[in-house]
């Protein structure tokens, strides 16, 4: 497994912290978000180049902070296309993708009908999407 692109436990922190606020955020803002995390500057600094590096965020923009910019920073894919990665990464076989499906569907504790509607109707509108 290529583990290059596999987060760290920070950086995976890091990463939650994106895709809950869901928008452009800077390092100062990350240091804020962090949740007692009491990362350092620099080391924040060594997680977001080491992020970049893997292809999971992008430098997007900046702001301004009193007399200073700073870089914003984003994400350059979901959860769930982390996740995908990460399987990919195992070498998931194309035939195992349906029996992993079920094995998260039965992690579940809430409801699962909503779910399995919720994936029929995205396998729908993938297939309509392979046939155009």
């Amino acid at each position: 497994m290529d583990t290059k692109k596999i987060l760290t436990t920070n950086e995976s922190e890091l990463m939650e912290i994106f895709w809950k606020e869901n928008r452009p955020m800077t390092s100062l803002e990350l240091a804020e978000y962090a949740n007692g995390a009491d990362w350092k500057s620099s080391y924040l600094f060594i997680m977001l180049k080491s992020m970049q590096e893997k292809g999971l965020i992008e430098t997007c923009g900046s702001v301004l902070y009193g007399n200073r910019y700073a870089r914003q920073f984003r994400p350059t894919l979901t959860k769930e296309e982390y996740v995908a990665r990460l399987a990919s990464l195992m070498h998931l076989k194309k035939s195992s993708i349906s029996k992993v499906t079920v094995a998260l569907l039965e992690e579940l504790d809430g409801d699962r009908d909503k779910v399995i509607s919720e994936l029929e109707t995205m396998i729908k509108e993938f297939k309509n999407q392979k046939k155009e």
